[in-house]
């Protein structure tokens, strides 16, 4: 209907990245500080640094073995990595087991620190940047609220309504913002151009399907039993590619 331009398309696209994802971040870390909770994110970080590591080993054989030009390898092992714990992750979670298993799922979030820093970076080099990396490059809106949510957490800071309230507020946006900017991008493709690249179709077998599997392998190995964590950790990686992947293209001029 030509509501949006591509000029308004990019604001709302500004807006999310420097505004309401680094709000719906802080939101989330507030939870009140504990030993148990402390040792609870120590492992699933721990967990999900592992594999992390195995996907990117796998993401660069696989964008090649699809032959992706080397611009769409870097895009290709982003979605790989990075899965949509948040905006789709924590319903699901929620409605599997329960309100409880929201506060672990909060946790895989925090592995959010990744998206902006290597994220950005893989983002950046599939745009075509050339870059020297450095502290500025990982300097972004949405590391910053990661951080400041950390140090909130581990000082056992809770804020008074009247911020915390309007930070929620704020986040909460996210998720229609992005939806729109995702169906803007959408809404200008030709059917034959989503449903006819056989490298798309890929790609989602490898998250959708590889992805999972290993990460069940590596918490069987790990753990042994399956509690309400591990089984958190497997449907988060089990989660379609993160809305973000097409945020920061279109925010970095790659391809949304």
């Amino acid at each position: 209907k030509n509501i949006l331009t591509e000029d308004q398309n990019g604001a709302i696209n500004s807006i999310v990245v420097n505004l309401t994802w680094p709000c719906l971040v802080i939101d989330a870390m507030q939870m009140k500080f504990s030993l148990q909770v402390l040792k609870d994110s120590a492992y699933i970080l721990v967990v999900c640094l592992l594999i992390l590591a195995i996907i990117f080993a796998i993401s660069f054989p696989v964008a090649k073995l699809i032959k992706l030009p080397k611009t769409k390898q870097y895009l290709t092992v982003f979605m790989l990595l990075f899965g949509n714990t948040g905006f789709i992750g924590i319903p699901v979670i929620k409605a599997l087991y329960g309100t409880d298993a929201v506060f672990y799922a909060a946790i895989v979030e925090l592995i959010n620190i990744l998206i902006f820093t290597v994220g950005i970076l893989l983002i950046q080099l599939s745009a075509g940047a050339n870059l020297k990396v450095g502290f500025k490059q990982f300097i972004n809106p949405g590391l910053i609220g990661v951080i400041i949510g950390l140090v909130l957490f581990l000082l056992n800071i809770h804020l008074p309504n009247l911020i915390g309230g309007s930070i929620e507020m704020i986040g909460n946006a996210t998720t229609p913002l992005t939806m729109f900017c995702i169906g803007f991008q959408i809404g200008g493709l030709k059917f034959k151009e989503i449903a006819g690249d056989f490298q798309v179709y890929a790609i989602c077998f490898v998250k959708l399907l590889i992805v999972p599997v290993l990460t069940l392998l590596v918490v069987k190995l790990w753990a042994g039993d399956f509690s309400m964590l591990e089984k958190v950790l497997i449907i988060g990686f089990a989660m379609p590619v993160g809305a973000v992947a097409s945020i920061f293209s279109q925010q970095y001029k790659g391809e949304a």
